[in-house]
C-alpha cells in the first residue's frame, strides 16, 4: 500500500479508511488492513484498537464486502463485547449482496452479547464531535441489518419475543426492531431464506491457507508446561494427532479465550468417554509467555474443566515464540504491556505434526472439532495399514 498505516494517530488511520472507501478497489485495500498481526496494530491500546475496528468494519458497506474480509465481521458479531466494534460489523454486513445462512443467528447473538452496554455512537468519521449529526447504537444497527436482508421473515418468531421484552431496550431501539418486524410480515410468502437482501453487493466466503507442517522454523522453540516441565515442540507435537488452540490468561472477553479452554475441556471429557483420550494430544499455549508462568496456566484450565494429564496440557513458549507466532500466522498483536487483539484459533495437527484442519475467526463448536479428529484418526489408520500391507508383500 502506498499509504503509511502505521502512522501513530487513530485519526490518520480513519482518513485512509476514508480514502479506500472511494476508490473502486477499496474493498480489497481495506481488507488487507484487517488481520491482527500487522505492524499497523503493534503498540495500540486496547480502546484505540476498538475503534479502528469498528470503523474499518462499517467501510464495507461503501465498498462491498470482500470474501476475506467476511470472516473478520462475524468473529466481531460472536464475540465483541465493545459496542462501537459491534455496531460497525453490523453496518458492514450491509456490503454483502447475499447473507450466509449462519449470519442472522450471529447477529441476534450479539444482540444478548451486548446486553446492557449498548452506547450512543456515531460513524460520521472516526473521531467525531458532540454533537452527533446521525446518532447510532449497536442495538439500533444490529436490528437495522436484519431488516435490511429477507432474514427478518425467517427470524419473526425470535424478533416477536424480543420486542416484548420493553423493558430491555430503549424507546428508540424499539421503535427499530418493530420496523424491522412489519417490514418481515409484509415479505411474500412470509418465509424468505436469509440469502436474499434489499441492498449491496459482494463475493462468497473463504478461508486463510493453512501453515506447512513444522520444520527447521520450530526447531528451538521450547514450552514450559502448567507443571514446569519443558519440552521442545518438535518433539511434544508428533507421534500422534493433536488439538492445539491459543490463548491467554489476562483476556477479558468472555466469548474468546475463557469460551475456547472451557470447549477444550469438553473435547477431552467426550474424548474420554470414547476411551480415545490415549491417541489425541490436547494443548493450550498462552499468546502472554512471561505473564502466563505455570501456576497461572494450571488454575486457568483447571477452573475451566481441564484435567491435567500426559495429553493434556497448557504452555508457554520460553524460547522461541516469535517462530511459534510466525510459523502459525497466530492472529494477535500487542499493546504497551500485553495483547491488545487477538482471533479465535484452534489447529488440529496431524501425527507429522502438520496442520491437517483449523477453526479460526468463527465461534467453533466442540463436536465439530472432535468429527474432524475421528476423520483424521480414520484416514491415518488406513493409511498407515496401507503401509503396513506394502511392507507384508
Amino acid at each position: 500500500m502506498s499509504a503509511d498505516v502505521r502512522a501513530t494517530a487513530v485519526s490518520v488511520f480513519g482518513a485512509l479508511v476514508d480514502d479506500l472507501r472511494r476508490q473502486p478497489d477499496g474493498a480489497a485495500q481495506l481488507a488487507e488492513l484487517l488481520p491482527e498481526n500487522l505492524p499497523h496494530h503493534a503498540g495500540r491500546s486496547s480502546a484505540d484498537m476498538v475503534r479502528m475496528r469498528g470503523y474499518l468494519l462499517a467501510a464495507f458497506a461503501d465498498t462491498g464486502l470482500p470474501d476475506a474480509a467476511l470472516p473478520f465481521l462475524i468473529e466481531s458479531l460472536e464475540t465483541g463485547v465493545d459496542a462501537y466494534e459491534v455496531a460497525g460489523a453490523a453496518i458492514g454486513l450491509r456490503g454483502t449482496a447475499t447473507l450466509p445462512a449462519d449470519v442472522p443467528a450471529a447477529l441476534l447473538r450479539a444482540v444478548d452479547n451486548i446486553g446492557g452496554s449498548d452506547a450512543t455512537m456515531s460513524f460520521e468519521s472516526i473521531r467525531p464531535q458532540l454533537p452527533y449529526a446521525r446518532p447510532t447504537t449497536a442495538l439500533t444497527e444490529l436490528f437495522r441489518t436484519v431488516g435490511c436482508f429477507d432474514a427478518s421473515a425467517m427470524l419473526l418468531p425470535q424478533l416477536e419475543r424480543l420486542s416484548r421484552e420493553r423493558e430491555r431496550f430503549p424507546k428508540a431501539v424499539l421503535a427499530e426492531l418493530r420496523h424491522v418486524i412489519d417490514a418481515g410480515r409484509a415479505r411474500p410468502g412470509n418465509s424468505a431464506a436469509a440469502g436474499d437482501r434489499c441492498c449491496g453487493g459482494s463475493m462468497p466466503r473463504g478461508r486463510a491457507g493453512d501453515p506447512p507442517p513444522p520444520g527447521q522454523e520450530l526447531r528451538h522453540v521450547e514450552l514450559q508446561d502448567q507443571d514446569g516441565r519443558v519440552e521442545l515442540f518438535e518433539h511434544y507435537f508428533r507421534g500422534r494427532p493433536a488439538v492445539v488452540t491459543f490463548f491467554y490468561t489476562r483476556c477479558d472477553n468472555p466469548f474468546k479465550c475463557s469460551a475456547t479452554i472451557t470447549k477444550l475441556a469438553a473435547i477431552q471429557r467426550s474424548l474420554r468417554t470414547q476411551q480415545a483420550d490415549a491417541r489425541v494430544t490436547l494443548a493450550a499455549i498462552s499468546y502472554d509467555p512471561d505473564f502466563d508462568i505455570p501456576e497461572r496456566l494450571r488454575v486457568y484450565g483447571a477452573d475451566r474443566g481441564v484435567v491435567f494429564d500426559a495429553s493434556t496440557r497448557f504452555f508457554r513458549a520460553t524460547s522461541g515464540f516469535a517462530e511459534l507466532r510466525r510459523w502459525f500466522d497466530l492472529g494477535v498483536n500487542y499493546g504497551g504491556s500485553t495483547v491488545n487483539r487477538h482471533q479465535i484459533e484452534v489447529y488440529l495437527l496431524d501425527s507429522d505434526g502438520g496442520v491437517a484442519t483449523s477453526f479460526r475467526r468463527s465461534q467453533w463448536h466442540a463436536d465439530t472439532v472432535l468429527r474432524a479428529i475421528a476423520d483424521l484418526l480414520s484416514d491415518e489408520a488406513t493409511t498407515e495399514s496401507k503401509q503396513q500391507a506394502r511392507h507384508s508383500c
